[in-house]
């Protein structure tokens, strides 16, 4: 496979899972946490040994990285974020931490197991022909060393002003010694890992949350179009939104935010349904608010086709700041106004209004 040919795989992923895209922005800045995004837990029969890979890399690396190998791995993979502060905020939580992501993956010790190497070897060779990924190292662990072990890399994280995300295994006790400070008016969300992406890691998730914060009334009907794990339909709810549907061409995806709704108590609140904005709507009313941080090239894909005439009101996000003139181009050619513009590393969220 030539270059062309591993960036067309990874554009073929991008746009399947509807996800923004990982690579190609700067070497990231975000809140000192840990987080394991894939998980596929081992069955009673696994076995005792394992290999891991690790290696470290950028944030938004790290994420293409995570989605190229997980389906290579018997024991899932996860990302945990170095925990650096700049000291540079008045409140920990609120101060944004530099520092590398350390991917690691486990391989089954196996017959197949120089065989799925190779293939994970090929795969990152492909990737660093995209951009430059570091060399990975490779141990022998033994079933006790990890089976619970990914659970301490996934702490609880604070995006926007209100939302602090918390895996249901940790205690609201346990907050504090995890650096966060849970305020009267926070919004606290159990999103587990096991899902393929929509975490909170992304800067794109991060800035769609706090526009969410910003634009979500009480009684409004929200579309999440491309919603991952479903993260920002519950958020919106949780802020007020009456109802919200929530689509992705994934059936992966679809699983995961269903489980999510259920954990959160909205499931009542929010139908979630395989596919894309143009999914059958019964009144055919235009929502209050549509979300979709997914691509550039697929929102304006979708602006073409039709997706100004779904809402009232837009937030955009999985938009590099090189791509984010020609997304507001296209949404103003489509009738939409932009009120405002915000940016996060290299990455651009955009608030639309119908002109």
């Amino acid at each position: 496979m030539d270059s062309g040919g591993a960036q067309n795989l990874i554009d073929e992923t991008r746009e399947t899972c509807h996800r923004p895209p990982p690579l190609g922005a700067g070497d990231g800045m975000f809140r000192g946490y840990q987080s394991t995004i894939h998980y596929d837990p081992p069955t009673m029969t696994s076995p005792t040994e394992w290999v891991e890979l690790s290696l470290e890399t950028t944030p938004e690396l790290a994420e293409a990285i995570s989605d190229a190998l997980f389906p290579l791995v018997d024991g899932g993979v996860s990302l945990e974020q170095m925990n650096r502060t700049e000291g540079t905020a008045d409140r920990w939580e609120d101060e944004a931490a530099s520092g590398p992501v350390i991917v690691r993956a486990y391989l089954e010790k196996n017959e197949q197991l120089a065989e799925r190497r190779s293939k994970v070897e090929q795969t990152l060779f492909y990737l660093n022909m995209v951009q430059p990924v570091p060399q990975p190292k490779f141990r022998d662990v033994a079933q006790s060393d990890w089976s619970e072990a990914w659970k301490e890399n996934y702490k609880p994280l604070r995006i926007g002003r209100r939302l602090v995300i918390r895996p249901s295994w940790i205690s609201p006790d346990a907050d504090a010694a995890h650096g966060i400070e849970i305020r009267s008016d926070d919004i606290v969300l159990a999103l587990d890992p096991g899902m393929a992406f929509g975490t909170g890691l992304h800067p794109t998730t991060q800035l769609c949350a706090a526009a969410l914060e910003d634009v979500v009334t009480p009684g409004m009907r929200v579309f999440d179009v491309g919603t991952g794990s479903g993260i920002l339909a519950i958020y919106a709810v949780k802020l007020g939104a009456a109802s919200a549907l929530a689509v992705d061409t994934d059936p992966e995806s679809v699983r995961v935010t269903e489980e999510n709704i259920a954990i959160n108590g909205v499931a009542s609140s929010i139908e979630v349904r395989q596919g894309s904005f143009d999914v059958p709507q019964a009144d055919g009313e235009p929502y209050d608010l549509l979300v979709a941080n997914i691509l550039a090239g697929v929102i304006m894909s979708m602006l073409r086709d039709g997706l100004a005439a779904r809402g009232r009101r837009f937030v955009f996000s999985g938009i590099l700041d090189t791509q984010a003139d020609a997304v507001v181009s296209e949404a103003e050619s489509r009738g939409l106004r932009l009120i405002e513009r915000r940016q996060m590393l290299d990455w651009v969220g955009l608030i639309f209004e119908r002109a």
